[in-house]
């Protein structure tokens, strides 16, 4: 029994040329929506993807390409019910998303992880005007789960109806369980159907913004004082649909420049370029993170974090100037503060300890930093230990609620 996702990208899918040609799929911060969604499906624990289509176009196929190496996930285009029907078994679950529609990841996971039939709603409110009727109390919130015979006795009748729109009302039909969602979601743009290029950017803009609130709720002191900065840039590179992965491609050249600089002996100038190559990956981070286009934690991520440790471990010996018990107290910090960094990533979700009482390799950064430009490096290096022991402490005195 698998779960597998059922999308759509026919005409509605693409833009409105000048001409009233249609064009190019619509995009969603570097990707076309219907790839978003897919990814969103995956994320909500589909196993399998299927995108109905009018024809398998290049830019389709490079799609389907893309998210199996991506996610590993198999993808396939269906041009037809035939097609369709051979591709579903009697005991898998179907996850039906509207086209063009956006759903809160958190709601499309609800759904995913319940038991089928059942669909989400939202109440009929002038918001929701452009929403499907259910009856006169409710709206098709634009996504669905079901049995896959509902949807093999459903190709059996289907002559020339909309599939998804049959398929919604066998489910209602059927005393669905449904999950309501608040007209909010639609009015602040996480819940919405994309018509052009313009909704498009209102529903990315909503999609940033909810990520920002849920990555600043576990960020430490810097990340909070960076947080409007960052917002905005984040939404700039979305916008501009910079990709990711260019960023950390980024990242990593100028974390090899704070290497060769510490490498050299010029310790501010090697910490203080380390620090831009941090901000640069995490900025790749959170860019992949509100696309979807981040699976599980990117090897350059932790070359970045690594590349700081090391930097940090260099001016660590030129500090200690060959003496071994100054080296030994130089490296041991830099020793914890990776192991602290190294537990936060398990522990992303952790609450306020794990924001604003971690060390992480960016704050190990800066205090070294303030520490060489105020000419006192030994006791940055010092002061690295006392708080990395006070964290480790944290972790075994407090309760098992409260995690670093």
């Amino acid at each position: 029994m698998a779960l597998i996702a059922l999308l759509s990208a026919r005409e509605g899918a693409r833009e409105r040329l000048a001409d009233g040609r249609t064009g190019p799929l619509i995009g969603f911060g570097g990707q076309s929506l219907v790839e978003y969604q897919a990814r969103a499906a995956i994320s909500a624990g589909a196993e399998r993807i299927l995108i109905l289509t009018e024809a398998a176009t290049p830019d389709l196929g490079q799609l389907i390409d893309r998210l199996g190496a991506a996610s590993g996930v198999q993808a396939a285009l269906v041009q037809d019910m035939v097609t369709l029907s051979r591709g579903i078994g009697v005991r898998d679950r179907l996850l039906l998303i509207g086209e063009n529609v956006v759903v809160p990841l958190d709601a499309l996971s609800k759904l995913a992880g319940g038991e089928a039939p059942a669909l989400l709603t939202v109440a009929d409110v002038p918001a929701t005007s452009g929403f499907e009727r259910i009856d006169g109390d409710a709206k098709w919130a634009g996504a669905l789960a079901v049995p896959g015979d509902t949807l093999l006795t459903t190709l059996d009748m289907l002559g020339d109806w909309d599939l998804s729109l049959t398929l919604l009302r066998r489910t209602v039909q059927n005393g669905a369980d449904r999950i309501p969602l608040s007209p909010e979601l639609v009015m602040d743009g996480h819940l919405t159907i994309v018509r052009d290029q313009e909704s498009a950017q209102i529903a990315l803009r909503a999609r940033a913004e909810q990520d920002r609130r849920e990555a600043t709720a576990g960020a430490g002191p810097i990340g909070h004082l960076l947080a409007p900065l960052s917002r905005v840039i984040v939404q700039a590179l979305v916008r501009r649909e910079i990709e990711p992965t260019l960023l950390r491609g980024m990242a990593l050249t100028v974390a090899a420049l704070a290497l060769a600089a510490a490498s050299g002996g010029f310790a501010a100038l090697a910490l203080l370029v380390m620090l831009v190559a941090v901000a640069v990956d995490e900025l790749a981070r959170q860019s992949a993170r509100i696309t979807l286009r981040e699976s599980g934690t990117d090897w350059r991520a932790w070359a970045v974090s690594g590349a700081g440790l090391a930097v940090l471990a260099i001016l660590g010996w030129r500090l200690a100037g060959g003496t071994t018990l100054a080296l030994t107290g130089a490296w041991l910090p830099v020793a914890l503060v990776g192991l602290l960094a190294w537990r936060r990533t398990r522990d992303r979700d952790a609450g306020l300890w794990s924001g604003w009482t971690a060390m992480t390799v960016p704050l190990a950064l800066l205090i070294a930093l303030l520490g060489t430009l105020l000419s006192v490096p030994d006791l940055s290096f010092a002061l690295l230990a006392l708080l990395a022991a006070i964290m480790i402490a944290l972790r075994f005195l407090l309760d098992d609620g409260a995690k670093i």
